[in-house]
């Protein structure tokens, strides 16, 4: 393994989101502990490639998330770096004359709160205007400002009027892409395009919101899992000083997890990302609709969409039960 610096992060980078010294109010009954093991697989590199980047996603140091005994098992030299607008903690793998294929393994331990309730956090005039901005697939067209004036001005009838509208759905075509106009139109989609949605109606009423990806987690541990991701968001309450989590999707799903899922989080899910329209350090393509759950790579400064990732984790010490596929 061959590292460019240290690697023990604060909170520091986060207090634009967070207030560092708030202790959330929440109590560790129905804490997870994770202990997990990932593998980013690329392939397909073409022959003669000079060089390839890679940009892997890595769970984030949260007041709600604790992030201990990181550990990246690679012969390829590789650095943390993290991105200038949200401030994720990524690592950046430089690979030289790259092979067609090849793997880069990590690890780590995650001690998991759940979230009851807003969590406390000062925004400062640069910060709401991040989160109140226009993004690539986070719309704020005149439908989406029509439809937030035809809703009472409440945070509530923002997520009633996303769950009452939305179908959970991953068949109708385009699903995943976080794009609140299809949402619109199809009326269809995953926790991406249900909370697109829910951020553009509420950027459309002055009210600053950020996207959270991540790993829904099941008691039993996984082993090998390919692909998965879950993405929720959050509101800034204003009344509240604080940021408050929303889970629409969940809450499509399971009807009866309705009343929690506004303002609440269960701790079975690991936090690898924020952000919408994210620039990463050294990248050479555009802005990414959010960061991938396996990774991001450029070959000679070109992206290559050729990359996955496999997840191993137990919970709460329990060794994980062998799974039967996706």
């Amino acid at each position: 393994m061959r590292e460019s610096h240290a690697h023990r992060w604060g909170l520091a980078a986060l207090s634009l989101i967070w207030i560092a010294t708030t202790t959330p109010a929440h109590a560790s009954e129905g804490a997870r502990d994770f202990d997990i093991q990932w593998s980013v697989e690329v392939k397909d590199v073409p022959p003669q490639s000079k060089e390839a980047k890679v940009w892997i996603a890595i769970p984030q140091e949260l007041p709600v998330q604790q992030v201990q005994d990181l550990k990246v098992h690679s012969d390829y030299t590789w650095k943390m770096v993290e991105d200038p607008d949200f401030h994720n903690r990524v690592i950046e793998v430089t690979v030289p004359q790259p092979p067609a294929n090849f793997s880069i393994d990590l690890s780590a331990k995650v001690h998991r709160l759940p979230v009851t309730g807003p969590i406390p956090a000062k925004l400062s005039d640069e910060e709401k205007r991040l989160y109140l901005r226009e993004e690539a697939l986070v719309s704020l067209s005149p439908r989406m400002r029509a439809i937030a004036d035809s809703l009472p001005d409440q945070h509530r009838a923002r997520y009633d009027y996303v769950l009452d509208l939305m179908t959970y759905d991953k068949v109708t075509p385009v699903w995943g892409m976080g794009d609140s106009e299809r949402a619109c139109d199809v009326r269809k989609g995953n926790c991406t395009d249900f909370h697109s949605l829910f951020m553009s109606i509420s950027r459309a009423r002055n009210v600053p919101t950020f996207f959270e990806m991540g790993y829904p987690t099941t008691p039993q541990g996984e082993i090998k899992k390919v692909g998965g991701y879950h993405c929720w968001a959050w509101f800034y309450d204003e009344k509240a000083s604080g940021w408050v989590p929303v889970d629409i999707s969940e809450a499509d799903k399971f009807p009866e997890k309705a009343e929690f899922f506004f303002g609440n989080l269960d701790a079975d899910r690991i936090t690898f990302s924020r952000g919408r329209d994210v620039k990463l350090p050294g990248m050479q393509g555009g802005p990414l609709n959010y960061l991938p759950s396996g990774g991001y790579v450029e070959v000679d400064g070109k992206p290559l969409e050729s990359v996955s990732r496999s997840l191993t984790y137990s919970v709460d010490g329990v060794a994980p039960e062998p799974a039967g596929g996706e």
